[in-house]
């Protein structure tokens, strides 16, 4: 892993899904070798996960059916389904010139390395809070800093370093692990853990990753055991050391290694030796993201990850200098219309459209004018249902504390418009209507008085919680549950609050010189 400088301006001691996987191709005769290119051939094969009676989370982009080995949990987990072969433009009615065009004309320039270079920003169409000074945060923040603190404490492991990412489920993604990374930063830079603690635990959870048994030697493993650090799943017990690897997992992992990194510079070595050990070009192919699944009775290699997702994730490839221009592209998007608002959406399988990679995006490395940047028109959306109906609906991919165990709760899916979906693209009937952890987000990001009901909203979810609560079902009754993506980005969010509304790491992304006058056309 390459380091950057980051300057960072005077911080008060008082200080995160599976994702699509596309058109899998064999490995039967694939090299591990970071110099062989993909030689895979295209298969139509695709996988089911079975089904289980047991209670299910989700917590991960990967998609496993994981197994606690360490014999004391009683959740199983059930992660994120494996999705058919893409849908090419021409099965979308889309000329594939066109879509080629537009990806040629999306030239990207020289990889951007980390950077807190000026940047061109786009311009929001609502009030945003601007940078300034350190902001002092209110009592009810303070109120939400000890209950997001609350879940890290209890559901922290101690021999790892790794923190469960539902509570009383003792398995993470490397998702989770990212997430896990920045809630830690957070609580030492908002004043609940001194700096000797955060770096206990840091080098503790950084420890764990240095030593994790990697699937076939070559990346994580979609999820390990975070009381045992060992890979978990239906293939953790074979000498693949379990089923694949998740690009989307990783790709988040490797945003918040880079940015503990910056923060703490004496914990470089140590996370260049957990990168150096990882075969990080084998997650990237024709400059974009692909993740393994391995079956009992065969390997695929696939392309991972949908508009939003794709390209957040593929953002940490490029920190780590790898090609994800592809990603990064338009190829595979185009426009709809959701209640009078344009939005681009993925023209691909199982195209889950939440609003959290847009957050993740802002809060994390910046508002930045990127093509695919749809906050605005996501809080539009949000906002415009709200004053024509007065009832508040945040849509975004959650744990459930009831069956199906985790839904996207999506703006647009194959032609509909919020729907709630299982992982297999399966329509439920009672979804999440209200995501507390993507609310809180914006709530820091937009100055107006429907963020401020926002906010509000989510304070008054949690009062009767010792943790903060996942969200309200469509019938309005809570969502407990508790997990690390939920208590983590909110404590990011007060972080970024705390900084004076500024990124956690302005990051600019390769992209085009100028995109002020571009139209993608499909």
């Amino acid at each position: 892993m390459k380091w950057f400088p980051y300057t960072l301006p005077h911080l008060s001691t008082a200080l995160v899904l599976g994702f699509v996987l596309g058109t899998p191709l064999s490995l039967a005769n694939t090299s591990t070798n970071t110099t062989d290119k993909a030689t895979a051939t295209r298969s139509s094969e695709t996988h089911s996960v079975p089904s289980t009676e047991a209670p299910s989370f989700f917590g991960g982009r990967a998609v496993t059916q994981a197994i606690d080995d360490s014999k004391t949990s009683i959740i199983e987990f059930q992660r994120r389904s494996i999705s058919p072969a893409i849908i090419t433009p021409e099965q979308q009615g889309i000329s594939q010139t066109n879509a080629d065009e537009d990806a040629d004309n999306f030239a990207l320039g020289h990889h951007s390395h980390i950077t807190s270079a000026k940047h061109s920003e786009k311009q929001s169409i609502h009030r945003m809070y601007s940078p300034s000074e350190a902001t002092e945060l209110s009592r009810e923040d303070l109120l939400l800093i000890k209950k997001a603190r609350y879940y890290i404490d209890r559901n922290w492991n101690s021999t790892t370093g790794l923190i469960d990412s539902v509570q009383g489920y003792s398995h993470a993604t490397m998702w989770d692990v990212g997430s896990s990374i920045g809630a830690i930063l957070a609580l030492e830079y908002l004043g609940e853990y001194t700096r000797l603690q955060a770096n206990d635990m840091l080098e503790k959870t950084l420890t764990t990753l240095v030593d994790l048994p990697l699937y076939k030697g070559i990346l994580p493993n979609r999820q390990y055991n975070t009381k045992t650090g060992q890979p978990s799943g239906s293939l953790s017990q074979t000498k693949t050391n379990g089923d694949g690897w998740s690009a989307l997992d990783i790709g988040r992992l490797l945003i918040w290694l880079n940015i503990a990194a910056s923060y703490k510079p004496e914990l470089a070595d140590q996370i260049d030796a957990i990168t150096e050990q990882w075969n990080i070009a084998r997650s990237v192919h024709q400059g974009t993201l692909f993740g393994e699944h391995k079956s009992k009775t065969s390997t695929s290699y696939r392309q991972e990850g949908r508009l939003g997702y794709l390209q957040y994730a593929a953002q940490g490839f490029a920190m780590e200098e790898q090609d994800v221009s592809e990603a990064l592209g338009p190829k595979y998007s185009k426009h709809v219309t959701v209640d009078d608002e344009e939005v681009y959406i993925d023209i691909r399988n199982l195209p889950y459209f939440t609003t959290d990679p847009y957050v993740l995006q802002a809060i994390e490395l910046g508002y930045h004018d990127l093509w695919w940047n749809q906050l605005d028109a996501l809080y539009s959306l949000h906002k415009n249902r709200y004053d024509k109906s007065q009832k508040l609906t945040i849509f975004a991919e959650d744990a459930l504390s009831q069956r199906p165990w985790f839904a996207y709760n999506n703006i647009y899916f194959y032609g509909k418009s919020w729907l709630s979906t299982s992982p297999g693209g399966k329509p439920i009937e009672n979804g999440q209507a209200f995501s507390n952890k993507v609310a809180f987000g914006l709530s820091v990001l937009y100055k107006d008085s429907y963020s401020q009901l926002l906010y509000k909203t989510v304070v008054n979810n949690s009062l009767n919680n010792r943790s903060i609560p996942t969200g309200l079902f469509k019938a309005n009754s809570p969502n407990t549950a508790y997990n690390i993506n939920t208590n983590s980005l909110i404590l990011v969010s007060l972080w970024y609050k705390q900084r004076g509304f500024k990124p956690i790491f302005d990051y600019m992304p390769p992209s085009k010189t100028d995109t002020s006058n571009d139209e993608i056309k499909l």
